[in-house]
């Protein structure tokens, strides 16, 4: 499988004659199985990277799949509720149903050989096509995961009170979790009283 993965410019030349060393070379370190592992992180196509890149051919029992957006979510809101959803949806990628996640990030935890970096060129028109029937088929995934199950729909809520407040400095918005599963998200408004949605 192959994967793009974010390279510092200055580390590329040594990246491609040496390959990545999940040692030195890891960019993301997350809580798994009650111990923190290294990670190489990288995506199923470059639209979804701002840096420079690499292409790596993964082999798929070193790597899992993970939802990138609960990830940023969690990262810009600091709510380790987003945290401990990112972990829950960590999978293996043999049981990752593709279009799942709309962003999906792969982690990688082992090495890369310089003989599994390949040409980025040669993976141009094959990325077309995942972009394109990845976005379809996650909404159509999104919409059977919403009539099955009405939890989705709070998350989706979430999500969307997140992402407003960072998007507009005059609002800011809190989830807290209570028992039972509800979820309260107090949102603030500069000077206008505040209101709270129960979901």
């Amino acid at each position: 499988m192959i994967v793009y993965v974010p390279v510092d410019p200055a580390k590329r030349k040594m990246i491609l004659e040496n390959g990545i060393n999940i040692e030195e070379d890891y960019n993301k370190k997350i809580g798994l199985w009650g111990v923190y592992v290294k990670c190489i992180s990288g995506f199923l196509t470059p639209e979804d990277i701002a840096a420079d890149c690499v292409a790596v051919n993964v082999d798929i029992q070193r790597a899992y799949i993970a939802n990138y957006d609960l990830w940023l979510a969690y990262k810009l809101s600091k709510n380790e509720i987003f945290n401990r959803m990112y972990i829950a949806s960590i999978v293996n990628i043999k049981k990752y149903r593709f279009g799942e996640y709309r962003v999906p990030e792969v982690l990688i935890v082992s090495s890369v050989r310089k003989e599994d970096i390949v040409d980025i060129k040669e993976t141009t028109s094959l990325c077309d096509k995942i972009l394109y029937q990845n976005d379809q088929i996650y909404i159509d995934c999104l919409v059977e995961k919403i009539s099955q199950n009405t939890n989705v729909a709070k998350h989706l809520i979430v999500d969307y009170f997140t992402k407003l407040s960072l998007q507009n400095s005059d609002i800011t918005a809190q989830v807290v979790e209570k028992e039972g599963g509800k979820l309260y998200v107090f949102i603030n408004r500069k000077d206008e009283c505040a209101w709270t949605v129960e979901i």
